[in-house]
């Protein structure tokens, strides 16, 4: 992309990152990521039932977000966050 901001960095400069071990492996992420595209204030949970529908949802849908109660279009990279946050949100807290 031509005048893209972030030429060389995939992730933007401001982004914390957040590493966790699951089974063994190291994965990073951006803190927060899942929770600021849905807009859901800090204090409150996301909903399982939430990031069900948005895992069952096809790309390109449109669905209802009950924190902003406006539409969001559901895109891969949603898809692929709820998913991970369903897992995490399913394991046994320590």
């Amino acid at each position: 992309m031509p005048g893209s901001m972030y030429k060389n960095s995939p992730v933007p400069k401001g982004a914390k990152k957040e590493t966790i071990t699951l089974g063994g492996k190291k994965i990073t992420m951006k803190k927060d990521a899942l929770r600021n595209q849905l807009k859901v204030p800090e204090g409150r949970d996301i909903s399982m039932a939430l990031l069900g529908r948005i895992v069952k949802a096809e790309v390109g849908d449109m669905l209802m977000n009950p924190y902003t109660r406006r539409e969001m279009k559901i895109t891969g990279l949603l898809k692929k966050r709820a998913s991970l946050g369903r897992t995490l949100k399913r394991l046994p807290k320590k």
